[in-house]
């Protein structure tokens, strides 16, 4: 069985995984998903306007979603106008690229020997995406620098946040072999 991305004729990438990595990947997309909260998509740019007006405010006290939609300003005020201009944009973004490894991962899920292909045009939804689930697992364990991330990496297995830093870990290894697939 094969294991990892590889690169095919087009200039798409092939993942080669096990059953349980589609299932803990489409687990995660489908999380980031409802944690953005992104407005209603619609094509009448009228009607889209309408959503993003009346999508809930982020919730500012989450680290997650302050990790993932960080101030555009220190100015109180110029951060206001930021978030008030181009916040729903940045979910929908967010939201759609996770989408779009969800459809990626659908035809695989329940298969034995699962290949999920990733057309180019796709390859920056994943990255995107799986540095916005890095950036939710880090933000929930507490990563804020490198001292850190180091005191995650030394956890006890014992530690009720074990799990979700296997996740974080497992997250940052998938990223980094679709990113040297990419690049190579």
């Amino acid at each position: 069985m094969r294991s990892g991305f590889v690169r095919d004729t087009d200039g798409g990438i092939i993942w080669y995984c096990l059953p349980f990595e589609i299932g803990l990947l489409a687990s995660m997309a489908t999380q980031l998903v409802e944690l953005v909260d992104a407005p209603a998509w619609s094509d009448d740019p009228l009607e889209r306007w309408a959503n993003e007006r009346d999508v809930a405010p982020l919730d500012r006290d989450d680290p997650a979603l302050a990790r993932l939609f960080p101030e555009a300003s220190t100015n109180a005020e110029e951060a206001s106008e930021f978030r008030r201009l181009m916040e729903a944009e940045l979910r929908t973004q967010k939201a759609g690229d996770a989408a779009i490894v969800l459809a990626a991962l659908g035809p695989a899920e329940g298969t034995s020997d699962p290949e999920v292909p990733i057309p180019l045009p796709e390859q920056d939804a994943w990255l995107r995406t799986l540095n916005a689930m890095r950036l939710v697992l880090g933000a929930r364990l507490g990563i804020d620098d490198d001292k850190d991330a180091e005191l995650v990496d030394d956890l006890d297995p014992d530690d009720e946040r074990a799990p979700v830093a296997d996740v974080y870990h497992w997250i940052g290894y998938v990223q980094s072999l679709l990113l040297d697939a990419i690049t190579a």
